[in-house]
């Protein structure tokens, strides 16, 4: 692969995981008395709430900066920059699976009060932070010689 390719591929992959986190990471929806009632939670909120949700979206967040400056880096030959890029794309990549498992995993409950109208889930923005790690994963090719 190119490298200048490799490197616009991983630069796009930090601003897709730093994009994902105003969207929605948690989403719920019930309907009560013929009235559905949604709410939903962005990786920013989980960042906000502290805790746990500062561990989701805190390694989204990190991954996402240094897929970008990495990225970057690639661009401007600058190779020791462009090291963050697979350490930026593991970090949204774990940050984005970890999220995905742990927000499953407690909504999993909810769920199963589908007979009485709730539906619960991770949102879209979880599943943009893994495509955002994987792309900046796939960025790092270019440290790997080439043009």
């Amino acid at each position: 692969m190119d490298k200048k390719i490799a490197a616009i591929i991983g630069l796009v992959g930090g601003i897709i995981a730093l994009v994902s986190l105003p969207l929605a990471y948690m989403s719920v929806s019930g309907t009560v008395l013929g009235q559905t009632i949604s709410a939903s939670a962005s990786g920013i909120d989980a960042l906000q709430a502290g805790g746990e949700g500062l561990a989701m979206g805190g390694l989204v967040l990190i991954g996402g900066i240094l897929g970008l400056i990495g990225g970057i880096g690639l661009l401007i030959n600058q190779k020791v920059m462009g090291y963050l890029l697979p350490i930026g794309g593991i970090l949204a990549l774990v940050g984005g699976i970890y999220t995905f498992a742990r927000i499953t995993s407690v909504l999993g409950g909810i769920g199963g009060l589908g007979g009485l109208g709730v539906s619960a889930g991770a949102g879209y923005g979880v599943y943009i932070a893994i495509v955002g790690g994987v792309l900046a994963l796939v960025g790092s090719l270019g440290l790997k010689g080439g043009k």
